[in-house]
């Protein structure tokens, strides 16, 4: 099974799905993740201790939405 797969909608004949894992997320799901990926950047690195916190998870959304392209940055990279 691949994790994102394209397949046609319903609503008009330029509608697609994104699945992820077989699964169509709703904005309520989207919105619930970039909650969580928020929260964690913040705990992780917190703004009061010097770092970015979830400001850098929000710079990495806002990238994506004005280029439309998912960011290659390094400083987006994460750390292993």
């Amino acid at each position: 099974m691949n994790k994102f797969e394209v397949i046609p909608g319903k609503k008009s004949p330029d509608d697609k799905i994104l699945l992820y894992y077989g699964h169509a997320p709703t904005f309520e799901d989207v919105a619930k993740m970039c909650l969580f990926f928020m929260e964690n950047e913040e705990r992780l690195y917190p703004q009061k201790n010097g770092y970015k916190g979830e400001k850098l998870f929000m710079e990495y959304i806002a990238k994506t939405f004005t280029t439309k392209q998912v960011p290659k940055d390094f400083k987006y990279k994460p750390k292993k």
